[in-house]
C-alpha cells in the first residue's frame, strides 16, 4: 500500500484506483491541453515540456495502478526532465526566434540527463539521491524564474501572476501530499479516495502554469500580439492574435 489509498480497494484489476485516474486527469490532461492549445511560438522546447508533463501522468498512473518499480522510474525521472526543460526555457526566453543564445546547451543538457538516468537506476534504492537531484535543479529553476519574471520583468504582470499561481498550486498540492503521508490508509475524501488525489491536480496544474508563464514572456520578447484565453473558464493558454480568424 502506498500514498494512503488501500490496495485493490475499488477494483481487483487496479491497485490504487483513485490515485491512478487522478494521475491521468491531474497530470497528463494538462499536458494534452498544452500540446493542443499551447506553444504560441511553435518552438520545440515548449512542446517537449507539455509532452513530458503528459508522460509524468502516464508514469504515475502506471505506478499507482500496478506498484511496479518500472513505473516508479517513469514517474520520477520525467520530473527531473521537466524541470530541466523549464530551466532551458528560462535561459533562452529572450533569444531571437531560431537563433538560440546557447546553441550547445541542448546537447549538454541531453548528456546530463543521460548521466542522471544512469545514476538514478544505479542508486534507485536510495530515494534521497532522486530527492537531492530534483531539489537542486528545482531551486535553480526558481532562481531563473525570479530573474526572468520579477527582476527583468520580461513577461509583465501576466507572467508574474501565472508563476505565483503555479507555485501556489504546487505548494497547496504538496501540503495535501504531506497530510496524506501522515494519515496513511485514511479515506478522507470517501470511497477510498485520499488527499493524494489533490496532490496530483495541484502538481499538474502548477507545472502547466509554469510553462504558460514562460510562454507569456516569450511572446512579449518577440513582440508577438497575444491574449490570455481560458478553457472551461480557468485553464489559461496563450493565444496568438494572428491566429484569430475574422468572418
Amino acid at each position: 500500500m502506498t500514498e494512503g489509498e488501500k490496495n485493490y480497494g475499488n477494483l481487483y484489476e487496479v491497485v490504487e484506483l483513485h490515485n491512478t485516474w487522478s494521475s491521468l486527469a491531474g497530470l497528463s490532461l494538462f499536458g494534452l491541453v498544452g500540446i493542443w492549445k499551447g506553444n504560441p511560438t511553435r518552438e520545440l522546447r515548449y512542446a517537449l515540456g507539455y509532452l513530458i508533463l503528459f508522460l509524468i501522468g502516464l508514469g504515475s498512473a502506471g505506478l499507482h495502478g500496478t506498484l511496479h518499480w518500472v513505473f516508479q522510474s517513469s514517474d520520477e525521472l520525467p520530473m527531473v526532465y521537466l524541470v530541466t526543460i523549464l530551466n532551458f526555457i528560462a535561459v533562452e526566453v529572450d533569444s531571437p526566434h531560431g537563433n538560440p543564445a546557447h546553441p550547445r546547451l541542448p546537447l549538454i543538457l541531453s548528456i546530463a540527463m543521460v548521466a542522471n538516468t544512469i545514476i538514478y537506476y544505479t542508486f534507485q534504492h536510495l530515494y534521497f539521491v532522486f530527492i537531492t537531484t530534483y531539489g537542486i535543479i528545482s531551486t535553480y529553476h526558481f532562481y531563473l524564474a525570479y530573474i526572468t519574471m520579477f527582476k527583468n520583468n520580461l513577461g509583465g504582470k501576466v507572467s508574474r501572476r501565472l508563476f505565483i499561481l503555479s507555485q501556489g498550486s504546487y505548494i497547496v498540492g504538496f501540503m495535501f501530499w504531506l497530510v496524506d503521508m501522515l494519515l496513511c490508509d485514511s479515506s478522507v475524501l470517501g470511497k477510498g479516495m485520499t488527499f493524494h488525489v489533490i496532490w496530483h491536480f495541484g502538481a499538474g496544474f502548477g507545472a502547466y502554469l509554469s510553462i504558460v508563464s514562460y510562454e507569456v514572456c516569450r511572446v512579449r520578447t518577440l513582440n508577438i500580439k497575444y491574449e490570455l484565453a481560458y478553457l472551461i473558464g480557468f485553464v489559461p493558454y496563450v493565444k496568438r492574435l494572428e491566429d484569430v480568424k475574422c468572418d
